[in-house]
């Protein structure tokens, strides 16, 4: 595992946070860019953890007690349910909203590689 996990969360285009964690460090740093709670990644909570960001992104996969979860991982290239590692093949995208995730070093555009709906 990466020492330092970065990423850009966004809603449609707009980059609505950077963030960082390390497992190493037990450490995550959150850079807003919203005041609107529901598009940060960690709503109202100013100083996440590494508990949240690990609920975080389990928040942007499907749940792991899932009935076809075992073919989903499947058809994902997972033997196992790991939510970062769903995470980085998904970019956290949901049908329920429109947040999205983009980890550095990634060259994606909302309307060519992500939108889902309109």
């Amino acid at each position: 595992m990466e020492d330092k996990i970065k990423f850009r969360v966004m809603w449609r285009k707009e980059v609505v946070a950077d963030v960082e964690a390390s497992y190493k460090d037990s450490a995550v740093k959150v850079k807003n860019y919203t005041d609107n709670w529901i598009k940060r990644p960690f709503g109202n909570i100013e100083n996440p953890t590494i508990n949240d960001f690990d609920e975080f992104l389990e928040s942007r996969c499907f749940p792991k007690d899932r009935v076809n979860c075992d073919q989903l991982l499947e058809d994902l290239g997972l033997k196992v349910y790991d939510p970062l590692s769903i995470v980085e093949i998904t970019h956290g995208r949901q049908f329920e909203d429109y947040m999205w995730i983009k980890f550095d070093g990634e060259d994606l555009d909302y309307d060519r590689d992500i939108r889902l709906r309109d």
